[in-house]
């Protein structure tokens, strides 16, 4: 079975052919938005490990603000790069999933991944709004 090996949030994420993860602004916790309208450009990337004998893995990713006001869903699905090799029994699959959140309220937003079948993995981070002058 599957199992997440990490995930995080970063402003922008790729992961080029060979698998390669590029993120600018990872693992941030906390967003300073001037307009509190504004939406947040948002990607997971995840590194998950599959068993050998697994072709894909399946995934759900939800965003939920402070009030509970809404939640967005997501699912995607994860494959094997063809020139993955196993360590240990095992493929490393990086992929990642881009988003724009709307800034709805100050507080704390969370981004729950959750492989199927398994415990999700929790992201939140803070919404400060600020003024336009940034004071």
């Amino acid at each position: 079975m599957a199992t997440l090996d990490y995930a995080l949030l970063a402003e922008y994420a790729r992961v080029d052919p060979s698998g390669l993860l590029t993120a600018v602004g990872g693992s941030f916790d906390r967003v300073r938005a001037a307009n509190p309208a504004a939406g947040q450009q948002v990607f997971v990337a995840m590194r998950l490990l599959l068993d050998v004998s697994e072709t894909s893995a399946e995934f759900d990713v939800s965003v939920r603000p402070p009030s509970g006001q809404f939640t967005m869903g997501f699912s995607g699905s994860a494959m094997p790069n063809a020139a993955a090799e196993p360590v240990d029994g095992k493929i490393g699959v990086v992929t990642t999933m881009g988003m724009v959140v709307p800034l709805v309220e100050r507080g704390r937003y969370l981004v729950t991944v959750t492989l199927r079948g398994q415990e999700p993995h929790e992201l939140p981070f803070i919404v400060e709004h600020v003024p336009p002058d940034g004071g």
